[in-house]
């Protein structure tokens, strides 16, 4: 066995760890949301943006793109002209907030090519954290989108910044796939 990937694993649990004891106290700084999973997800992000602090810089701002594009469809499917289209089986109102919004949210390829995958990600860690049954209490009386947005992108920092710990330790310990 690799003597090195065995000490940079070993390492990365440390990291894990460490992340899981952080969460009894980040929660106290957003809303009492716990968002342990968008951390995770977003150290997992670091790596498909080429591991690299403005890497993770892009992504953090693709979350942000993500999240203000969720927000925008939430308020367009709600606008009158859109309200009023039938919401059956499918809300015609957000399949048209969607596909409205998207347009736009793609063509930010156009000024950062890096944007596209964390803002999709983003996105859909915003629309998941506002679907899930405990915001409405936990957030009663707050402005939820703010929140819900802190939240995420609080929990997306410390991932992003365990990523790049985790670049610094594969790369001191000299492994191939460390960049």
């Amino acid at each position: 066995m690799n003597k090195k990937l065995m000490i940079v694993a070993f390492g990365l649990a440390v990291q894990a760890a460490v992340l899981v004891v952080l969460n009894g106290f980040i929660p106290k700084m957003t809303c009492g949301m716990d968002l342990m999973w968008v951390s995770f997800q977003a150290w997992a992000v670091y790596f498909l943006m080429g591991a690299t602090p403005m890497g993770g810089i892009k992504a953090w701002a693709g979350y942000l793109l993500g999240i203000l594009a969720s927000v925008l469809i939430i308020k367009l499917a709600g606008a009158p002209m859109l309200k009023a289209l039938p919401a059956g089986q499918v809300n015609l109102a957000l399949v048209v907030a969607v596909f409205i919004i998207v347009i736009p949210a793609v063509l930010t390829q156009a000024i950062n090519k890096d944007v596209l995958c964390p803002l999709f990600i983003g996105s859909g860690a915003f629309f998941a954290t506002l679907n899930h049954g405990t915001v409405s209490t936990l957030l009663a009386g707050r402005n939820t989108f703010f929140c819900a947005g802190h939240a995420e992108l609080t929990y997306c920092a410390v991932g992003l910044l365990f990523g790049w710990i985790s670049i610094f330790w594969m790369t001191k310990f000299n492994l191939n796939d460390a960049k």
